[in-house]
């Protein structure tokens, strides 16, 4: 089995998306029988910050973590220009933190989601380092530049069809589409829909779950307005920050009676809240890039897992994973076609059929799993 260092410049723990993803993809590695070190900065934490990566991630941490020195005067620096010095700062001394650290280290790979690391450590480490990508730069310039110096790399994992056409205009660079996953066991839950419910003070009747950020590219403004449209439906919003809410209730004027705003929870209460709800939605809008093409939520995986029919906005980025037999599709930035389609799965007594096709097929899309698929195109064999 190989020895794998993972570099990323994310703050652990944290409530952030991306350092759930890190964790879960260092765990499955593990999992899989590798040597695992992953280094990160040793950053300031903020007040609201969990205590402990034992408490707040819902997986064994069967890997080594290593705290590296850098100049973190974010949680400081709240106006620009300030901020984006701050921003840039603590970068370039975490990156030069994790060269010298890892130039004097044996492995068999290094593997990057720390763009900065990437790009200097390709001439320094070469075919050895492969580099995963989330997004493109809006500046093609910057993007070709990019592709040229990932050209030197093992290659490039992204976790889209979508990302991977894109940077296939820049780069040369082996690549894998490696969607993101889930923990399956995270959703066997043995209690009923209604203790759920009680358990979580929600109301009765039906209810259509929303789980994660509050982000406007997220589709949240259109699910708030579709709302208005079904005022028997009990529209739960889980997850966002107290600056997202903010954001969200002055954006669309008024909150209406039957959304429910939940604020963010524990990890492992997110399966609780799926499993007590009618039907599950992802309402991502079409006018980003980053939503239509490039995105895998992992709130999609999520609800597979969850086993309730999933409503979910045609776009291509979804449709790589959801097809006619596993959701029910709405237009997106349409909050009338979105109402349509919530009514439309509340109201269809086969919607359980879809909802366990989807169940079916997220057994593919595992951390396992892709934590095997990306071990094996480092070596060679994809």
């Amino acid at each position: 089995m190989a020895k794998i260092q993972y570099v990323a410049n994310a703050r652990l723990p944290s409530r952030r998306a991306h350092a759930y993803q890190i964790v879960q993809m260092c765990d499955a590695l593990a999992e899989n029988g590798h040597e695992v070190e992953l280094i990160i900065p040793d950053r300031v934490q903020p007040d609201d910050a969990p205590d402990s990566m034992d408490e707040y991630f819902d997986s064994p941490l069967n890997f080594e973590i290593t705290r590296l020195p850098c100049l973190d005067f974010l949680s400081r620096s709240s106006r620009q220009p300030f901020l984006r010095f701050a921003f840039y700062l603590q970068s370039v001394t975490f990156t030069l933190a994790a060269l010298a650290y890892t130039l004097r280290s044996d492995r068999d790979w290094l593997y990057s989601r720390a763009l900065l690391f990437a790009v200097l450590g390709a001439p320094l480490f070469g075919n050895s380092l492969a580099v995963e990508l989330h997004r493109r730069p809006s500046r093609d310039r910057v993007a070709a530049f990019l592709g040229s110096v990932l050209q030197h790399t093992r290659g490039v994992v992204v976790i889209s069809k979508g990302l991977r056409d894109e940077w296939q205009s820049f780069t040369n660079a082996p690549m894998l589409v490696a969607p993101d996953g889930v923990r399956l066991e995270r959703f066997t839950i043995e209690s009923s829909k209604l203790s759920l419910r009680t358990e979580l003070s929600l109301p009765d009747g039906e209810l259509v779950c929303y789980a994660g950020s509050l982000k406007p590219w997220k589709g949240v403004d259109t699910l708030v307005e579709a709302a208005k449209n079904v005022p028997e439906v009990t529209i739960c919003l889980v997850g966002g920050t107290a600056d997202q809410q903010d954001r969200l209730e002055t954006a669309v004027e008024t909150i209406p009676d039957n959304v429910e705003m939940v604020g963010h929870v524990h990890p492992d209460q997110v399966p609780k809240y799926l499993a007590a709800s009618d039907a599950l939605i992802l309402p991502n809008t079409a006018e980003r890039a980053i939503s239509r093409r490039y995105t895998s939520p992992l709130k999609l995986f999520e609800y597979m897992a969850a086993g309730r029919p999933i409503i979910a906005t045609d776009i291509p980025s979804l449709r790589e994973v959801l097809n006619n037999s596993s959701a029910y599709f709405a237009l997106p930035d349409s909050s009338g076609s979105l109402a349509d389609s919530i009514r439309q799965v509340l109201d269809d007594p086969d919607a359980s059929k879809a909802a366990s096709h989807a169940r079916e097929t997220v057994k593919q899309y595992t951390w396992k799993h892709r934590a095997e698929n990306i071990v094996e195109f480092l070596q060679g064999g994809v």
